[in-house]
């Protein structure tokens, strides 16, 4: 299972968070990952993000993606589009 925490930052401000699952365990980890942030763009209402080598690296080197106007075609409204790779010891308090 994957968990992602998806959250848009305006001004330094969290202004929608979420956290998307793909309990999908059959197939691999980047196809998860674009599922979760399938789901999270479709529950913001936004469009799908280009995924750039910079975004690529981010995810392999420490699990948190940040997304910025270079990531969308159309004009965003906010600052940044952050997601971050949530991991089992995450849940345990």
């Amino acid at each position: 299972m994957l968990r992602v925490w998806g959250l848009i930052r305006k001004n330094n401000r969290i202004v929608q968070d979420m956290v998307a699952e793909c309990q999908e365990n059959d197939i691999e980890q980047e196809e998860a990952l674009y599922s979760c942030v399938h789901e999270i763009c479709y529950e913001f209402d936004l469009q799908r993000p280009i995924w750039l080598p910079k975004n690529q690296r981010e995810y392999e080197d420490y699990k948190r993606i940040v997304l910025t106007q270079d990531n969308f075609i159309e004009p965003i409204d906010f600052d940044t589009l952050e997601l971050e790779i949530l991991s089992d010891e995450d849940e345990k308090y």
